[in-house]
Order: structure tokens, then C-alpha cells, then sequence
């Protein structure tokens, strides 16, 4: 789920919409432990990758230094 069939990758919104997807299906009554588990796994899969789309779009954001110039933004501790 994490790639579209065209090799593009897909946005952290579709990627949120897939989960919420997922979510329905696996909330729904008639659906058997097998496609359960297969959900959950596509889950956690979908999971990962917006997790790592997130810190990848976290570490590109830039900041305006006192100076007016960018410089990368670091997070403080």
C-alpha cells in the first residue's frame, strides 16, 4: 500500500486514508481472522511508511535564521 501501481509514491494523506481504510474493514463483523491478521499486517506496513514519510518531510523543513538566510531545522531536546 505504500506505493501506487505506477511507482509513484503516495502522499502522507493517502497514506492516512489507506490506514483509516484498513481500520473499517477490520472493525466490520463478518470478516474472518485470516483477512484480520492480512489487514493488520498492510496496516503496520502502511504505518511504517508514513512514519518514516514524516521524519523524511520533519528533516527537510527549514527555518528562517536571524539573518533571513535558511538553514535546515533541528529539533531541540
Amino acid at each position: 500500500m505504500a506505493q501506487k501501481k505506477d511507482n509513484q509514491e503516495t502522499t502522507i494523506e493517502q497514506s492516512f486514508e489507506a490506514l483509516e481504510e484498513i481500520i473499517s474493514k477490520m472493525e466490520s463483523s463478518d470478516i474472518s481472522l485470516d483477512d484480520s491478521f492480512a489487514l493488520y499486517k498492510a496496516g503496520m506496513e502502511e504505518l511504517q511508511h508514513v512514519n518514516a514519510k514524516i521524519e523524511q518531510t520533519k528533516k527537510a523543513v527549514m527555518a528562517i535564521s536571524k539573518d533571513g538566510g535558511l538553514e535546515v531545522f533541528e529539533e531541540e531536546d
